[in-house]
This record gives C-alpha cells, structure tokens and sequence, in this order.
C-alpha cells in the first residue's frame, strides 16, 4: 500500500480516493444553502439565453462574482443534463486538482511521504468534503490562488537559491528554475491570476500579495529576487485576460458590475456585516476544528514542522496566515473563506507527522478513537430514538452525516497509525464509509426537501401563473420548479399582488423548528406570520405539506395557496 502511495501510481490513487470522497451524493444531493442554487440557475439562465457575459438568477442581472463559474457549470450541463451533478461536477474535478497538486509540491518539496499525507488530509478534511461537491465559486478560486503560490515559490526560490542560511543545497533541495522552468512558471503565474480573478475576484490578488509581504517583513525578512516575477508585463497579461470578458460586461450593463460586483460583494462586506451575522474575531479560530476535522487534533505537528529556518516552511507559514489575517479583518465572516488556507496547513502538516514525535501521534489517536466512540454511540442512539412520524425521513440524513464523520475519522486514524495493514483499513474501509454516508445523507435530504417536492402541487398550473414566496422565498425553489418567482415583498407590495387578477400560487411558512430539536423531543416550535386574509376569501384552494429546507435547515410546515 505504501508503494501505491509513494509510488509511481500515487497521483492515479489520489485522484481515485477524492473521487471516491466527492462524487457519492453529489448528484442526489438537493442543492443547499442559499448561494448553490443562486449559482446553479444563473447558469442555467444564461446556457437558455445563450449569454456568456451576463449571469442573471430568477430574471435578475446577478453581479455577485465575475463569470467563469457560471461557464464552468454550463459545461457541466452539457454533458450531464441540467442537473444538480452537471452543476457540481466541475467543482469536484477542480478539487480533486487541488489535492493533486498538493501532493506534486508536498512531493518535490518534503519527499513523497509528506505530499501523499498532506494530499490525503486536504481530501478528508470537513470543509473540503462539504465544499469541494457545491456549485459555487470557491473551488475554482482556491485551485487558482495554490498554482499561484506554488508559481510565486519556483519563481522567488529556484534551487540555486541558499533555502536555508549555512546549509549549501543540492539540486533536489527545490524546484529547479533555470531559464525555461522560470519562463513556464511565470505564465502559470499570471494566467492563474486572471483565472482566480475570473472566479471570484480581488480575493485571488489579496491573499498572494499578502502572504509575499508577510514573507518578506515578518516570516523571512530578507531581499527576494522581485524582477523574476516581471510583474509589469504579468500584470497586463493578466489583464488583458480578464478584459475579454470583463469590458463587454462593463459595457452591457453601463458599469453596474463593477459597482455592485466589486463596491457592494466586496468592499461593503468588508465594513458592513453581511445578512446581519454578529463580527467575531476569533470567528476563524473558533471553527477551525470543525473546518479542519479530523485533522486538527494533529495541528500542533504543524507547528513544530515552522521550527526550522527553511524559507519552504516560512512561504508555507505566510501563506497559511494570509487567509486569516485578510478574513478576520474582513466584517462578513463565513467558516469556508479561509480555504485558500487549507493547502499550506496540510503540508505543514504532512511535513510535521513525518517528525520524531510519538507523544503527539499518540494523543491525536486517542482523540480519534474518543470521536469514533462518541459518533457509534450517537449512531445507535439515532436508531432507536422516537421520532414525529412526519420528521421520520430525517433518519437517514443524520445517520449518513454521522458514518461519513466516522469514515473521515478511520481515514485519519489508520494514516496516522502506521503500519500497512491500519492503512490498508483506514483508506479502504474508511473511504467506502464515507462513501456509503454521503449516499445516505444525500438520499434522507432530498426525500425530505421542500423545494424538490413543492413543485408537483401546481404541475397543472397554467404558464401566465404568477409565483410569490411570503415567507419562504428560497433560491432553490426558482431552480427545481423553473418558475419565475416574486420574493422579498413588503406587505403592502404583496396585498397589491394578490389583488391582480388572473392565476396565482402562493407559499407561507406556518411554523418551524430545528431539526436537532426533533431528534430531542423539546417543542420549540416557532410560528411565522399569518397569511394575507384575502387567501381566506372564496376562490382559493390551500394545501399543507412539511418538510426540510435546507437553505434556512429549518424543518417547517407551508402552505401553498391556489387561485386559478
């Protein structure tokens, strides 16, 4: 097993072993949170517009992030149908991409243990299992910033560089970087630029340029050779990259993506929090173990791995804090945002789990092993805790979320553990776990979802019906009912709507409740407005339904109002 991993034959393993964490579910998985969906239509608008410039969701220009996503998901839809996996499909390559070039740089820099562990906690890690299957633009966006850094390293540190001061390198210690490899790495560098920027904008440009000056003033602190980067003529390139798309979307929309993608996604969230969540500092440390699980019992290795004076570890160090430092200081905070973080924690890590400390390997095992036992406890005691029968279809959601928690701990625990017959179990009998897990938890949610099911109680209702949300006003239901629908209304915008005549499907919340409160008996019901009173009046029919809405994960009882 350790020479498939350390072998010629390690990339196709790797490659097969993040398939294998990635594709289970994602194409029965109900598209989650509020953004997926956002993403997921827009493309879907602009393949039925045959638009390449202008995303737009629900009939609305959608200025959020610039337009390779949407085409990457075009793409998808073309070989797999419009569908939540032809949506997802090119995420999931873009990380299995990342994890493969973690493991090439891991790999030329440390050996090949070090790049195969590091590549195999990247692909287990939480966030990555989460966010590496969503339609969304982070993928993208974090495999262009690590070609980034990796550029910035074999353009800044060739082999003939002195990597640690008093130590003569040989050829092997880096990457070499005569002339032609300098040349290739300088167009990897700035085409990635104007990809990363292309993906989800300035953040592509901050976190590089950040970890450069935290390299330079704080990490390193000695001259770097800068006219390697040729940055005048990257930078053009770079733009001229971005201009193909970019002016003709300036154009189009007389200046309204730039404004509102760049002066309201960008800047405003930067000072104003976003959706009213509270500014926590600590925000990015408090989730971190959760972000980083199951890995991050083993963080401190990490740690010890900057001990050395290597400018590798110290690039890696700026790197990992770049993310960190830029989002902290950023008011709108959300637990995935430090993900261009991930690939310097897991070779630090790598690197750091190859070091003489068996004190802490044994104490990150136990951890695992206290995880492992507290997650089959959870397992039986889900089987056989009583449930509404209306929530039943629950089961199996949380049961899956639970078996892929105790996969990932398997994988972490038999790499960690040592010996090829742990491995051989953690890989295998790990991987089939999570494997089997997200199938379940994907299978539970999408039987449970409202949105999927909601739209076969009007498949009779003719095209000229309006559509309008009070109350649950979720993008994914624009996605599966592939209707134009009025959300956000203020009560006097939807009694004016009600009052125009013709056809007319409308959808209230009538109560909900956190699922975790279903599973503990607690009755904390939380009962939404009343609807309009002109429902009530004759000519409209009402029809009940409950169940779980993943935007909000919220359970909750609607009602959907007829006038036809």
């Amino acid at each position: 097993m350790n020479n498939v991993l350390t072998g010629r034959f390690a990339p196709f393993f790797l490659l097969g072993f993040t398939l294998l964490m990635l594709l289970p579910g994602t194409g029965t998985l109900p598209l989650l949170d509020r953004d997926e969906p956002r993403f997921a239509t827009a493309s879907r608008e602009m393949a039925e517009r045959s638009d390449w410039i202008i995303p737009t969701f629900n009939g609305h220009d959608r200025f959020d992030k610039p337009a390779l996503s949407y085409w990457l998901m075009r793409c998808g839809y073309a070989i797999f149908g419009q569908n939540e996996f032809g949506a997802r499909f090119p995420n999931v390559l873009c990380a299995a991409g990342l994890v493969l070039i973690v493991w090439w740089l891991g790999r030329q820099w440390f050996g090949a243990h070090t790049g195969w562990l590091a590549a195999i906690g990247l692909a287990t890690c939480i966030q990555l299992f989460i966010h590496g299957r969503l339609a969304l633009a982070d993928m993208p966006m974090v495999l262009a910033i690590t070609v980034i850094q990796l550029s910035l390293a074999a353009l800044l540190f060739p082999a003939n560089r002195v990597w640690r001061p008093s130590v003569t390198p040989s050829t092997a210690d880096g990457i070499a970087a005569d002339h032609h490899d300098a040349r290739g790495w300088w167009w990897a560098l700035w085409v990635s630029v104007a990809v990363g920027f292309l993906a989800k904008g300035p953040i592509t440009l901050a976190v590089p340029l950040v970890s450069l000056l935290l390299l330079r003033f704080a990490f390193w602190r000695e001259p770097l050779p800068w006219h390697r980067l040729a940055a005048g003529r990257g930078s053009l390139l770079a733009l001229a990259l971005i201009a193909v798309w970019g002016i003709p979307a300036l154009i189009v929309t007389d200046g309204r993506f730039f404004a509102v993608g760049i002066g309201e996604h960008v800047v405003k969230r930067g000072y104003e929090k976003f959706n009213g969540r509270s500014y926590n500092p600590f925000f990015y440390l408090t989730t971190a173990p959760l972000s980083l699980f199951p890995w991050i019992v083993f963080a401190p290795l990490a740690w010890f791995a900057l001990k050395t004076r290597d400018i590798r570890h110290r690039w890696l160090a700026s790197w990992l804090t770049a993310p960190y430092l830029i989002f902290t200081l950023y008011a709108t905070q959300l637990p995935h945002y430090v993900l261009p973080a991930f690939p310097a924690f897991f070779l630090l890590l790598g690197e750091g789990l190859n070091l003489p400390r068996p004190a802490w390997r044994r104490g990150g095992l136990i951890a695992l092993t206290v995880f492992a036992v507290v997650v089959i406890i959870g397992l039986v005691v889900l089987q056989f805790r009583p449930l509404p029968d209306y929530a039943s279809m629950l089961r199996p959601a949380f049961s899956g979320l639970l078996i892929v928690v105790l996969g990932l701990l398997g994988i972490a625990g038999g790499t960690v553990a040592g010996g090829a017959k742990w491995l051989r179990a953690g890989l295998i009998g790990g991987g089939l776990g999570v494997a089997f897990g997200a199938s379940l938890l994907a299978t539970g949610l999408r039987s449970a979802s409202l949105s999927i099911s909601l739209p076969s109680r009007w498949t009779d209702a003719p095209n000229e019906a309006r559509f309008i949300g009070a109350g649950f006003t979720e993008p994914s239901l624009v996605f599966y009912s592939h209707r134009l629908w009025l959300n956000e209304l203020t009560p006097a915008e939807l009694a004016e709507e009600i009052a125009k005549p013709g056809p007319l499907v409308l959808v209230t919340v009538d109560r909900q409740i956190d699922p975790i409160h279903l599973f503990t008996g607690l009755d904390r019901w939380r009962v939404q407005t009343a609807p309009p009173a002109a429902v009530t009046l004759p000519g409209w029919t009402r029809q009940t339904l409950a169940g779980f809405n993943p935007g909000r994960t919220r359970w909750q009882e609607l009602s959907v109002w007829r006038r036809d």
